[in-house]
């Protein structure tokens, strides 16, 4: 499958960072942005963004334009929307395999998340369903949901797109600085490198978008709101 959507979203601790091509112009930019959204801004919905871009230069009016939109299409508050400047831009490589499946993702983006190191990544298209087995020496992005009886394991992070209610090991080699990041976390065991946890019985989110990540600090894991709340 080819995407030649040349957008990049990246999630950091206070807000959003958009990546883009300079040769694209305009018109070109705001329908890709818009593309991006309709697939996953509802990621974003209820929070406060102040959102940066890198890659091009763009007019007040233009800017607003932008803004407006991505108000419109995430349900956020957008507090900002500035230029990022000083950075040398370049749009990461598509180093990535897609798993075709015969039911298409609940959720589909390429948003990156805060603080999760980037690297060769599997991406899984559909349900994962009971005793399937998903297992990479990198990280691996599911593209849906994660359903009960389902494993994923992954030497670097976990990213599930969708309804995480399986089995997870993130970190499967010893690494401690992977994260487990799902839209809804409800995992029957989770792991990150050799240290093991679930959520409390009665935390479950029935059924609401509610993204979380899970980490390690001080050789306890943590699960947390990925974006904070209004």
């Amino acid at each position: 499958m080819e995407d030649n959507n040349n957008i990049v979203f990246k999630a950091t601790n206070n807000g959003l960072i958009l990546i883009m091509n300079e040769s694209d112009d305009f018109e070109k930019i705001y329908g890709q942005v818009e593309k991006r959204l309709n697939a996953a801004g509802r990621f974003f919905k209820g929070s406060s963004l102040a959102v940066r871009y890198r890659g091009k230069k763009f007019t007040e009016d233009e800017e607003e334009k932008l803004r407006r939109l991505m108000e419109e299409k995430t349900e956020a508050e957008i507090k900002s929307f500035e230029e990022d400047k000083g950075y040398d831009v370049k749009i990461p490589d598509k180093n990535f395999e897609i798993e075709e499946n015969d039911e298409p993702g609940q959720y589909f983006s390429s948003f990156y998340f805060r603080d999760i190191e980037e690297g060769i990544t599997r991406f899984y298209k559909g349900t994962v369903r009971s005793g399937q087995l998903i297992s990479f020496n990198g990280n691996v992005v599911i593209l849906g949901d994660v359903n009960p009886g389902a494993e994923i394991q992954a030497a670097g992070n976990i990213i599930v797109l969708g309804y995480l209610r399986g089995i997870v090991h993130a970190g499967m080699d010893g690494n401690k600085e992977a994260v487990v990041v799902a839209l809804n976390l409800q995992p029957v065991q989770l792991r990150i490198a050799n240290i093991i946890t679930r959520p409390p019985d009665g935390t479950e989110n029935k059924g609401a978008i509610v993204p979380e990540i899970a980490y390690i600090k001080d050789d306890q894991v943590y699960i947390e709101r990925l974006l904070p709340q209004r």
